[in-house]
């Protein structure tokens, strides 16, 4: 079989497991952020494997049917940052600074927050009893940092136990 043609079938694969982990996400109530969080583990998969551009391309079929096929909070978070976070991660860490790096990789959730932020307080009204930003960015900020502790030994796992079976 053409390499082009098992290149395809396998991000056909790829893409149908981020949108069914997507499903999961929107109805499943209990680790809705851990499965979107998930599901962009074939986008990981694909930067690994074919590079930036197919998992470009890969992220963007992945986002666009999530939205499509179950709009909600799971397909916004998606897009708006776990479902590229794979790609930046990877761009960010080449950076040789490990302060850089880190300072990049918190921009981009200061920002992806800042929107999430910007989007519950205009969607939703809040009683006043609500935790105010100045305690869950920090929160967030460390959930953020054990998150791509956890997003890195993923990658190590993958590539010493798993890439074989995806050549």
């Amino acid at each position: 079989m053409n390499d082009s043609v098992k290149r395809l079938a396998r991000l056909a694969i790829l893409a149908a497991i981020g949108v069914a982990l997507l499903l999961l996400a929107s109805v499943l109530p209990a680790g809705r952020l851990a499965l979107v969080a998930v599901s962009s583990l074939p986008v990981c998969i694909t930067l690994m494997c074919y590079g930036v551009k197919w998992s470009v391309g890969l992220f963007a079929v992945t986002a666009l049917l999530g939205a499509l096929l179950y709009p909600g909070a799971a397909a916004i978070m998606y897009t708006a940052f776990f479902g590229f976070y794979p790609i930046a991660k990877s761009l960010f860490e080449r950076i040789h600074s490990v302060a850089g790096c880190w300072a990049c990789k918190l921009a981009l959730y200061t920002f992806a927050f800042a929107i999430y932020w910007a989007l519950a307080r205009a969607l939703f009204t809040f009683t006043g009893k609500e935790l105010s930003w100045f305690v869950l960015y920090p929160l967030g900020a460390a959930v953020f940092f054990l998150y791509d502790r956890a997003y890195s030994s993923l990658i190590r796992y993958y590539l010493v136990k798993l890439s074989r079976y995806f050549q």
